[in-house]
């Protein structure tokens, strides 16, 4: 099946989706994949695939019985659904193609990934997962979570957070990415799009998404991988670290390095100084600028900017196969915020806010 056909499912999309849904397009160039533990699943109501998630189409496994409500998004290998179970709860599901011609699956790294981390904080947990061989698909059903970070600052007026906001929301950001880290992979995609508040009593957390294209980087005896000659282009431009630009091997310290692109662009009204570019080799000129005589564009509007410039100085210093000190970084985003007289800790913009609505009520824009 291909892209033409899967955009057919679009007529049933919904100004109502809450997740932040990324396209699944980008292709694996990584050699390493874990046992992610798929089983065989029946479905009611069988038809060809690009008409079989149709509403109220049911997916049967192990576990449950769930009922597709509508579909939040899709791209060309797979869609992400809102489906109802057979318990009256409410989860996201993921659904990728099995194509032969892509010699890694998105879903199975996710998979694998979310089963390693277990119940930590910032990761979404697994409700259930399982493979279709007829039809040729995998699914991941994941507990459902709120907006993204993009679409909440988008909901602001001033289209950016708060200072506060945005150096607490990033330091929990930091965390997951830290996390991820632990257990010997590097994300390789952080922006706003990808991470998302809680719902309820949880809109105070923030959740990392997407693992899609995410590598191992350490091999089985603990140790950093050698880093390849060339790799190929990985990610999101506008965040892109150096490294992706100049087809160097990434590692944690370019994770770092985007997710301090992110923070940027949490707070800066203006946005990133690339903002407005698209092609590489110029945001890439603009990231090397940034770091000479242009490093001030990098804070415009901001009045609190030593302690920020403290931590990209400190990300340029790390190569490949640094441990990075995440408790330097902590430290100096919280004496930002005791710079500026406020608390990391206090309450973010949308948690007073009806704007941040749930899952199963608001909109999400569409990306």
């Amino acid at each position: 099946m291909g892209y033409k056909e899967f955009k057919s499912l679009n007529k049933f999309s919904s100004q109502y989706s809450t997740l932040e849904l990324r396209k699944l397009t980008n292709k694996m160039s990584d050699e390493e994949e874990d046992e992610s533990g798929f089983k065989p699943v029946s479905i009611q109501n069988t038809v060809p695939f690009k008409t079989l998630y149709f509403q109220g189409h049911e997916i049967v496994s192990q576990k449950a019985t769930y009922t597709v409500v509508r579909l939040l998004g899709e791209g060309g290998f797979g869609a992400v659904y809102l489906c109802k179970t057979n318990k009256g709860t409410q989860c996201a599901m993921k659904v990728e193609m099995k194509m032969e011609k892509r010699k890694h699956s998105k879903l199975k790294m996710e998979i694998a990934i979310l089963k390693l981390v277990g119940n930590s904080k910032h990761f979404t947990k697994i409700l259930d997962r399982g493979k279709r061989e007829k039809e040729g698909f995998f699914f991941l059903a994941m507990e459902l979570v709120g907006k993204s970070l993009g679409d909440l600052k988008a909901d602001r007026a001033e289209k950016v957070f708060s200072f506060g906001t945005g150096l607490g929301v990033a330091s929990q950001c930091l965390e997951a990415v830290e996390e991820l880290h632990k257990h010997g992979f590097i994300h390789r995609d952080l922006k706003p799009a990808n991470y998302a508040c809680g719902l309820d009593d949880k809109r105070h957390t923030i959740y990392i998404l997407d693992f899609g294209i995410a590598r191992k980087y350490i091999n089985a005896k603990k140790e950093i991988k050698t880093p390849r000659e060339t790799v190929g282009f990985k990610g999101t431009v506008r965040f892109a670290p150096l490294s992706c630009h100049r087809n160097i091997e990434m590692g944690p310290k370019d994770d770092c390095e985007s997710w301090f692109y992110l923070l940027l662009d949490l707070i800066l009204v203006g946005g990133l100084p690339w903002k407005k570019l698209n092609d590489k080799n110029e945001v890439l000129l603009a990231k090397e600028e940034c770091r000479k005589e242009k490093r001030h564009t990098l804070y415009t509007g901001l009045k609190y900017t030593v302690e920020l410039n403290k931590i990209l100085v400190y990300i340029d210093s790390q190569a490949y196969q640094d441990r990075i000190d995440y408790q330097f970084i902590y430290k100096s985003l919280e004496e930002a915020c005791v710079s500026a007289g406020l608390d990391i800790d206090a309450p973010y913009d949308w948690e007073n806010s009806k704007e941040q609505g749930t899952s199963k009520e608001k909109s999400s824009r569409s990306k």
